[in-house]
């Protein structure tokens, strides 16, 4: 069963560029392995598949699904994991029969920002219908990493921070960021744009994505009462924190990103 989408994103221009993007700090995205009790891990709109890849080096024995709803992405990913103990399928029913029987970890790398900028509410609402088990397959864990920021970050910005982000970047972009997104001059489309400003080559398609759609308050009061927390980390990650003060000169002071393990009550 396919999501029903809002509009058609951007297409992604340079593929492989974009891939190796995101194939970046793979270390930091397995954190969830050695806080769960779990043999099979899926990874829920998998992509080109490098996290489950890499798992299947560095973790060998394990059962590794990677589900997208793009077909184009599932293909790229059976190429691109070519002789690695990982299955990948656009078929939630696969996904089923493969967990089945064993503990499981839903894992979601940056997964719910995409969702909410393409997905209309009927697939919002069967995407989490999915990953909370409310109907069918019910995972043991659900690790979530995403970009997410505290409802504190809407206030006004910090003008010295804006005024060295207009002397330095691409006004025209700016001008195109401000009448999407709003004004530098406030402090949550500041700390979105500087989320995104590194990615020129895909500019069109970032600029249509809201990088920060829930706040993590917002987010964690929807998390189902028989889910528990047993990790959670709320950060800056640090290779932005460098870009911004490299590109800048000013210090990213708000957290950006969530790791967040949770549990099913037994």
């Amino acid at each position: 069963m396919e999501h029903a989408r809002i509009h058609d994103p951007t297409p992604i221009l340079d593929r492989g560029r974009y891939s190796a993007e995101m194939a970046k700090a793979l270390v930091s995205k397995v954190y969830f392995v050695d806080k769960v009790d779990a043999d099979t891990f899926v990874d829920f709109g998998c992509a080109d598949g490098a996290l489950l890849g890499f798992m299947a080096d560095v973790f060998p024995g394990l059962t590794l699904v990677g589900y997208d709803n793009d077909p184009e992405m599932v293909a790229r990913a059976r190429v691109a994991q070519a002789g690695k103990d990982v299955s990948f399928t656009c078929d939630w029913d696969e996904v089923e029969a493969a967990a089945a029987g064993g503990r499981s970890c839903l894992v979601l790398s940056s997964v719910i920002h995409e969702a909410y900028s393409y997905l209309d509410a009927e697939g919002l609402e069967r995407m989490w219908d999915r990953v909370w088990g409310r109907t069918g397959f019910k995972a043991d864990y659900v690790a979530i990493r995403d970009m997410m920021v505290s409802a504190s970050t809407s206030r006004a910005s910090d003008p010295i921070a804006v005024t060295r982000v207009w002397q330095v970047y691409d006004r025209e972009k700016i001008a195109e960021w401000e009448q999407h997104w709003g004004s530098l001059d406030e402090n949550w489309s500041l700390v979105h744009f500087l989320l995104t400003y590194r990615y020129r080559d895909s500019w069109k398609r970032e600029l249509a994505e809201n990088y920060l759609p829930v706040s993590l308050e917002r987010f964690l009061s929807g998390v189902p009462e028989d889910f528990f927390p047993v990790f959670k980390e709320h950060y800056t990650l640090p290779f932005l924190r460098r870009r911004v003060k490299e590109d800048f000169g000013f210090d990213l002071a708000d957290r950006t990103h969530l790791n967040l393990v949770l549990e099913r009550r037994r």
